[in-house]
């Protein structure tokens, strides 16, 4: 009786094992489809306007995101205003696991202080996720000046600007 216990739990490991290995895998990239974007806040100092923007997983699949997003601003008769995205805000890119419902944030700075003439203002961002194809669409008023937008990575959580 004893040998045959044995024998189901040597049976049995591997599918024990193979299960505990499709768990460590890590989940697909987030996509468009699972993913809403908003806002959290803009702060300014100094001819600097800091802001906040938090990607939330809306489907039920855990996905994940790495590395920096795109951003690509739109004036209010939606033609594109000279976006130049710089990836070099802190934190840098880490692999960030979104459980449905979770959130993860990206930071954005530009300069409001004029070289000559008004800055361009957007009405309208289209913020495309690291690693997605497909973008996103927000009410986003920005004015960054020579059309220069810095960006951070994304991170765990929801943060404010």
């Amino acid at each position: 009786m004893a040998a045959a216990g044995m024998v189901a739990a040597i049976v049995a490991m591997p599918t024990a094992l193979a299960a505990l290995h499709a768990q460590e895998s890590p989940p697909a990239t987030c996509v468009r489809n699972q993913l809403g974007v908003r806002s959290n806040g803009t702060q300014g100092a100094a001819g600097t306007i800091y802001g906040a923007l938090v990607f939330t997983n809306r489907s039920h699949a855990m996905c994940r995101l790495k590395g920096y997003p795109r951003i690509q601003l739109f004036g209010k008769d939606g033609r594109p205003i000279h976006t130049t995205v710089r990836r070099d805000l802190s934190p840098g890119p880490k692999n960030v696991r979104l459980a449905p419902g979770a959130s993860a944030t990206f930071r954005t700075s530009y300069s409001d202080v004029s070289s000559g003439g008004p800055c361009p203002t957007s009405s309208v961002a289209q913020i495309t996720p690291p690693n997605a194809g497909a973008s996103l669409f927000i009410p986003a008023t920005m004015f960054p000046c020579e059309g220069v937008v810095h960006v951070s990575a994304v991170r765990a959580g929801v943060h404010h600007a």
